[in-house]
């Protein structure tokens, strides 16, 4: 009986791995959103060591993803000057500051602009460009999207692409390549900084398992751009925005209110 609840449970990794991949594959978001409840409830990761376990993962999947869409100029360079950069110091100072508080709060940051995402998603308009803003304004908010990224552990992805969007001339498809690279000069930091406040965290991590996943999520995040050419992007989004509300009220339901 326990062999086979061990089984359906490395079943379900894979299969989380592979919607991970193909989350940012697809959308250049929502790695560590679903992530996060993979390493807690079926690995069984207390929040902090799923939220390094998290960093990590992403990083993996968003740089091998990052790889073609570098190649194929799919990526703003402008972008990752006035957003990505900033969104580094921001990353460090999250993951310090993520280091030092109680995980209950990080949990209920994270839900909440779950919510907030999910309800940008729902409403943003995939085909309509933004106008755009001067660059100290994205300097800001690559700042501020960065410092989420570090105290929570997420890559960003799910603030960096409707802001993208909303906030420049980006196409949806450039915003998603853009973001997949952000995402991992992000979660990298966040990573190393975490490393460097919370050493003590990464001896319990279970480091194999975090590769496997992060391979099959490389995987699934090729599928996943390999499917982009054939998706209706303004139906995926929204489908996603849903999705996002169904993770965060789960968490809701069972981090706070039991």
């Amino acid at each position: 009986m326990l062999t086979l609840i061990e089984n359906n449970l490395f079943e379900l990794t894979v299969i989380s791995a592979i919607v991970i991949g193909l989350s940012l594959g697809v959308f250049g978001s929502g790695g560590a959103i679903l992530t996060l409840p993979t390493l807690i409830y079926l690995l069984g990761y207390d929040e902090k060591s799923a939220i390094i376990g998290s960093l990590f993962v992403v990083a993996i999947i968003s740089f091998f993803t990052a790889i073609p869409q570098w190649f194929k100029s799919g990526v703003s360079k402008s972008h990752l000057i006035y957003f990505a950069f900033p969104g580094l110091v921001g990353s460090y100072a999250g993951a310090y500051l993520g280091s030092s508080v109680e995980p209950e709060i990080q949990i209920i940051v994270f839900v909440t602009l779950m919510f907030v995402a999910a309800v940008k998603m729902l409403t943003m308009d995939v085909n309509k460009q933004g106008v755009p803003v001067h660059n100290l304004i994205l300097i800001v908010i690559g700042l501020l999207v960065g410092l989420v990224t570090g105290f929570i552990g997420v890559g960003g992805g799910f603030l960096i692409v409707p802001a993208l969007v909303l906030l420049s001339n980006l196409s949806i498809n450039k915003a998603v390549s853009t973001s997949v690279v952000i995402i991992f000069l992000q979660s990298t930091m966040g990573l190393i900084s975490y490393h460097e406040h919370s050493m003590e965290l990464f001896s319990q991590l279970q480091w194999s398992m975090l590769i496997v996943i992060g391979v099959i999520g490389i995987v699934g995040s090729y599928i996943g751009l390999w499917l982009q050419q054939f998706i209706n992007q303004k139906l995926l989004t929204k489908l996603f925005g849903c999705f996002l509300i169904l993770i965060a009220s789960f968490i809701l339901i069972d981090k706070i209110f039991t």
